[in-house]
């Protein structure tokens, strides 16, 4: 199971995903502004924040160091098999992080399932990455945003028809 969703600002994209996150085991992270909307850290979900980005009159700038751990972590985690790896959202500040797309793409590659939300707009890195990993998305609307997350939610039960029981029913 694998989605890659963009939208408009405000369309419920991350409301998606928090409601995707009560139905199933998860690992990855969440991008989100501090309340002035100055900074922008990286959430892991393991616990770890990094400043990524930081207003400088008015632009977004990257904060490398910031990038430098996420890039560390994003790329030795652990992503179980019955895990959804969630990375939203993937935006425009990873264009100046050559080593942040690889960790992204190698996270991709481990991943058995994903749901990604990708910033709309034209950036070079998510052109190359549903170029290079064969990846369509799915445009959320408040018109339609009801029907996708039925369609996540009906895939994941989907999949946990496929786990065995924890009872390992295995050759009864």
């Amino acid at each position: 199971m694998r989605f890659f969703i963009t939208g408009e600002r405000n369309a419920g994209k991350s409301y998606l995903v928090e409601r995707v996150k009560a139905l199933a085991k998860f690992t990855g992270f969440e991008t989100r502004f501090d309340e002035n909307l100055v900074e922008l850290h990286i959430n892991f979900f393991g616990g770890n924040s990094f400043l990524i980005g930081c207003r400088d009159n008015g632009r977004l700038r990257i904060v490398e160091e910031g990038f430098v751990s996420a890039t560390r972590l994003l790329g030795t985690m652990e992503i179980p098999s019955d895990h959804i790896l969630i990375m939203d959202e993937i935006g425009f500040l990873e264009e100046d992080s050559p080593e942040f797309q690889q960790a992204v793409v190698s996270a991709l590659r481990r991943a058995r399932h994903c749901l990604c939300v990708l910033r709309k707009g034209n950036f070079s890195f998510i052109g190359h990455l549903k170029a290079s990993m064969g990846i369509g998305s799915i445009e959320i609307t408040p018109e339609n945003r009801e029907e996708v997350y039925s369609r996540i939610a009906r895939e994941i039960e989907k999949e946990r028809a496929y786990l065995p029981s924890p009872g390992g029913d295995e050759g009864i």
